[in-house]
């Protein structure tokens, strides 16, 4: 499968810049870039098993984001976050492309793990960089810092 998955560059590193301020979406956002990483290392295997391995790492990354997505709802939904329905929508829209991307990977279309990868990328970059600052800046802006603590103690 090596042959014909991306090179290093569709690998994401963790970076300071990505840290939003809320530790549990900071938190997951961090297992979501080495879930990411690591379906990228499974791509790289040069083995008879790396198929598999790239597919049971994209069936982790499905559930891991929805996961995440969930999360990130609850959040808004409880500091009352007035772009909480587009933010969500953007969640359903990326989380069904993965779906359908990953449902195209099999050994006799070669080319899907390398776009498979970069969709992921660019995606989930966006998804922190872009979308969840809105949701960052609000929460700053709105001094919600009690509401979140009952979030993160349970």
């Amino acid at each position: 499968m090596e042959k014909n998955c991306p090179n290093e560059h569709y690998s994401i590193e963790w970076d300071d810049r990505f840290e939003l301020g809320i530790p549990l979406i900071d938190s997951q956002h961090r297992n979501l870039v080495r879930i990411t990483d690591n379906l990228y290392f499974a791509c790289r295997k040069n083995s008879e098993s790396a198929s598999c391995r790239f597919i049971q790492a994209a069936r982790e990354l499905i559930d891991y984001i929805d996961y995440h997505f969930n999360t990130e709802e609850k959040l808004m939904l409880l500091l009352e976050f007035p772009e909480r329905l587009n933010h969500k929508k953007e969640h359903e829209d990326f989380l069904q492309e993965i779906i359908s991307r990953s449902s195209q990977i099999n050994d006799e279309n070669p080319i899907v793990p390398n776009n498979f990868l970069r969709f992921l990328k660019e995606g989930i970059l966006m998804h922190i960089t872009v979308s969840d600052k809105v949701f960052t800046d609000f929460f700053q802006n709105q001094r919600h810092h009690d509401k979140l603590k009952l979030v993160l103690t349970g």
